[in-house]
């Protein structure tokens, strides 16, 4: 008899144990589904209203850190193509490398400042590259600046060559005109068989104290009036100045012989 009370006492506690069991269960599944709402924001990668201080500003600063990624990959491309074989003539030398500082665009005028300058050797009229491609030259002089005025300027002239596949064809003045980035190749005067078209290739030509051969742009519009001696001629600047952030500054090499004038066929 002892012995069955026993038995049934182990049962009933069992059943108690159970229905605990059951019960506990149930109650944790309502409590997190109250809380499901709340994980899901974190779930998706969205941030919930209280999402703490440290994480947004770390969230924030990953996103600067991608901006400035971005910049200096650009900046190293343009690096690149200063330093990159072939890319500056070899008659030519190196003076400085410098960052654009301030541009000006007033009224047709085009001039950046670079933060390089006379402690760094540059000379006034120094030409400022980008890769191959003349941009600007050296107008003003400081310690640790120089002012550069771009070839689209309003105000600017640079003796320039007109070039096909094979030979010069003639040559004029690249003259700037103060907007955009296309400039006007002047003082191409007809002759016998002299005929301009989209495509061709303009260069310097080594007046003025510049190298020979500096890149300026391709001919986009050429058009000559009947009875008239001289073409117009528009040309697209292979660089726009307005999108530089770094440039070159070079000069011709004397011992070389860099400036030698082309002549047209």
């Amino acid at each position: 008899m002892p012995q069955l009370r026993r038995q049934v006492l182990v049962i009933v506690v069992l059943a108690i144990a159970t229905g605990a069991l059951l019960v506990t269960g149930s109650l944790w599944r309502y409590g997190w589904s109250l809380f499901d709402p709340l994980s899901k924001p974190w779930q998706t990668g969205h941030r919930s209203e209280a999402e703490p201080e440290p994480m947004v500003a770390l969230r924030e600063r990953v996103q600067r850190l991608n901006v400035e990624n971005v910049i200096l990959r650009r900046r190293l491309n343009e690096y690149g193509e200063i330093l990159g074989s072939g890319r500056i003539p070899l008659l030519q030398r190196i003076i400085a490398r410098g960052m654009i500082t301030a541009r000006t665009q007033r009224q047709g005028r085009r001039f950046c400042e670079i933060d390089v300058g006379a402690v760094d050797g540059v000379h006034l009229e120094d030409p400022v590259m980008l890769g191959w491609t003349l941009v600007g030259r050296v107008r003003g002089i400081g310690p640790g600046r120089a002012l550069v005025q771009m070839v689209t300027d309003a105000e600017s002239r640079i003796p320039a060559a007109l070039f096909d596949d094979t030979t010069c064809l003639a040559e004029g003045v690249l003259r700037g005109l103060g907007e955009g980035d296309t400039v006007s190749l002047d003082l191409i005067e007809d002759r016998p068989g002299l005929v301009v078209r989209e495509g061709q290739q303009v260069v310097t030509s080594g007046l003025s104290g510049l190298p020979t051969g500096l890149v300026l742009g391709t001919v986009v519009k050429a058009s000559r009036g009947e009875g008239e001696d001289h073409w117009q001629i528009s040309v697209a600047l292979t660089r726009d100045p307005t999108t530089v952030e770094s440039v070159v500054v070079i000069r011709p090499d004397p011992e070389a012989g860099a400036t030698g004038q082309m002549h047209a066929r």
